[in-house]
């Protein structure tokens, strides 16, 4: 069995990809995969984010606003998971293909557009993103991504659960190719090899033993 968590900014475009290659990827998967989107945010992924769009750092109008914006979006994510995870992910997936793909900025009235195409309870919806579970429910997602090392977004963790007994990480998401090789088992050898000191994996340098 495979599980995979991919670390994303709810409303970043390489984030986006990452998510539809995992989606790409677990249909025809032979072997049962679990797999979670899981929102991360501190400080220095607003830094990447800031520097990704040309941004000047020491503007902390600018850092506050993008601060603020990625937790909400968080929170949001993490109150339409409470409905079931299939129309978390589609509520997400939606968001940010409103956000990307049409350009448009992240507040209530596409929120709740969102939410109601993606089959969610409203009220519940509305209450949920504001209250203090959803609050705890984030922190203990950025426990976690502290107990992997997770230091930017995009990046996936993966645990073959028949094969090895570690974690591994990566950071280049956004390609289907390596992601395919990851899950099919194609660096298996090299990656207990390398977890047991016989040897060094410099094959890809995105790739980091847990």
């Amino acid at each position: 069995m495979l599980e995979i968590y991919l670390f994303i900014n709810p409303v970043g475009s390489q984030c986006y990809q990452s998510e539809k290659n995992i989606l790409r990827l677990v249909d025809p998967l032979d072997n049962e995969v679990r797999f979670r989107f899981v929102p991360f945010l501190n400080l220095n992924t607003v830094t990447a984010i800031m520097n990704a769009r040309h941004l000047p750092l020491n503007d902390l109008k600018i850092r506050n606003k993008i601060f603020n914006i990625v937790y909400q979006a968080a929170l949001d994510y993490k109150a339409a998971l409470f409905q079931g995870s299939r129309r978390g992910r589609n509520y997400l997936l939606n968001v940010q293909k409103h956000i990307i793909e049409y350009g448009e900025d992240y507040c209530d009235e596409i929120i709740l557009e969102v939410a109601k195409k993606s089959n969610l309870d409203l009220e519940m919806f509305q209450k949920d993103r504001v209250s203090k579970f959803t609050v705890e429910s984030f922190k203990r997602d950025q426990q976690m991504a502290a107990e992997m090392k997770i230091q930017s977004h995009p990046t996936a963790v993966l645990y073959d659960l028949d094969k090895f007994d570690f974690g591994v990480s990566f950071t280049d998401c956004a390609s289907y190719d390596l992601l395919k090789d990851l899950c099919t088992g194609k660096f298996n050898t090299q990656l207990i090899s390398t977890k047991k000191g016989e040897s060094k994996y410099k094959e890809h340098p995105s790739i980091h033993i847990l």
